[in-house]
């Protein structure tokens, strides 16, 4: 490969080209590779007498050696790539992101052994399984994008995972089962095992871009038999859950899971007018009623146990017909937000029926003084 500015096309590129042809018969190179220049953050040129030119030192010194390759990775390199103190500040940021999903997955699978605890297949969530595709969708991805040099394309693809499908979905969603079920559960381990998956597969397909990051996370989770332990860029890149696990999903599973994110980001728009209005604080003082006919009535109902938590509110009802405070006419349902039903366990905040009828915990609600009492 020969790799240089744009400006060697003339240059470099054509002259080795010509004296390879003449005196060879091909080309020297199998690949030619290149790029814009550094320029500040209006897009002129740095010099020393400008004075807008960027130590790479101060950068190490406020936001450490990954912001540094982390804004290579971002960047266009096709085109000029403007540097400057506000873009390493918002991408610092975006680095933060993808390494408190890193940290929250740590801390969660502490005392978790692949070896142990890891659950079967037929064990998994379906949220879990869901995850898990998410995840084989993360790899193709990143894969392919490293193959053609577009490594723009893998740091978003990686932020957009750890934002959008783990941190505002995902990780939302099974706080409750890892915190109030009880350690060693199957529901919880069930939860540790695709976190797991994810964090190796996230952290091998970061080494090549947060050298320093991916190796502190790979040296603080726990491992396989068949990993190599010492340092995550000696092992191979992810491989499809299908592959190394046996875990796989159909296209009507991902069909169903895309319509219930469909109709989760409706009802997440009655809750919040419903917070605004001062019906409900949290999430979880909420009742979600949904009006609906037809087949997404049957739809619904197929996947009703999911709901409740999908939604993060403590109950939901269907009903077959019209109704509602919030109506989405392309999906043909609308929400209506209530107070939730009895009274709130102080322990997992939910609200149920069942709260005070183990008289050992007053204030709990069946579940969870379950729980406690194994």
């Amino acid at each position: 490969m020969y790799m240089e500015g744009a400006d060697q096309f003339r240059g470099w590129f054509q002259s080795s080209l010509l004296t390879s042809v003449a005196t060879q018969g091909v080309a020297p190179y199998r690949e030619v590779l290149c790029h814009g220049w550094v320029v500040d953050a209006q897009g002129k040129q740095m010099h020393k007498s400008a004075g807008n030119g960027m130590e790479p030192s101060e950068i190490i010194r406020d936001y450490g050696a990954d912001i540094i390759r982390l804004w290579v990775a971002s960047s266009d390199y096709t085109v000029d790539v403007r540097a400057g103190k506000e873009i390493f500040r918002q991408l610092s940021e975006a680095y933060r992101k993808m390494r408190n999903t890193a940290r929250f997955m740590l801390g969660n699978i502490s005392d978790f052994d692949p070896a142990k605890d890891m659950v079967d297949d037929d064990q998994l969530f379906e949220i879990d399984r869901w995850a898990l595709e998410a995840c084989n969708k993360l790899t193709a991805t990143m894969r392919d994008a490293y193959e053609h040099y577009d490594f723009s394309r893998a740091y978003h693809a990686l932020y957009n995972f750890c934002v959008i499908d783990m941190s505002n979905f995902y990780m939302d969603v099974i706080k409750d089962r890892l915190y109030t079920e009880k350690k060693n559960s199957a529901a919880r381990r069930a939860a540790q095992t695709a976190m797991y998956i994810i964090l190796d597969a996230m952290t091998r397909l970061v080494a090549p871009i947060l050298a320093f990051t991916s190796d502190e996370i790979w040296q603080s989770m726990p491992h396989a038999s068949d990993c190599d332990a010492r340092h995550v860029v000696y092992n191979e890149m992810p491989k499809p859950t299908s592959e190394k696990y046996g875990i796989d999903v159909t296209e009507e599973f991902i069909a169903r899971w895309d319509r219930i994110h469909a109709i989760r980001d409706v009802v997440k728009k009655a809750l919040e007018n419903a917070r605004a209005e001062k019906t409900i604080g949290a999430s979880l003082d909420a009742k979600v009623t949904l009006f609906c006919t037809g087949e997404l009535y049957a739809f619904l109902k197929s996947v009703e146990d999911e709901l409740a938590t999908v939604f993060i509110v403590s109950q939901v009802e269907i009903v077959d017909g019209e109704g509602g405070t919030l109506s989405d006419d392309a999906l043909g349902l609308s929400v209506q937000v209530d107070k939730a039903e009895g009274c709130k366990c102080m322990r997992c905040w939910t609200y149920s029926s069942t709260v005070g009828k183990n008289p050992a915990y007053v204030d709990l609600c069946e579940r969870c003084a379950k729980a406690l009492s194994e």
